[in-house]
């Protein structure tokens, strides 16, 4: 194997390894964006509203079950 067939050969192994890279770089990007508000379509943004809709819900089984311990009282 002479010179020239093993840089051909180290080229095309680091454009494949290069590629390979961007692929997964990418491909981590677009999951890690899921992880931050953008204004409501991200998975953040959806447990936003999920977590702030169960603390309402929370707050009305509170009130509704006081509500039953009062009425218990009198």
């Amino acid at each position: 194997m002479n010179p020239e067939q093993i840089l051909t050969y180290l080229t095309i192994a680091g454009v494949i390894i290069g590629a390979l890279f961007f692929l997964i770089d990418s491909r981590i990007n677009k999951v890690l964006a899921e992880f931050k508000p953008n204004g409501g379509a991200s998975v953040r943004d959806q447990l936003d509203r999920i977590e702030k809709k169960m603390d309402m819900v929370e707050a009305k089984v509170d009130n509704h079950i006081d509500w039953h311990l009062s009425r218990g009282n009198e």
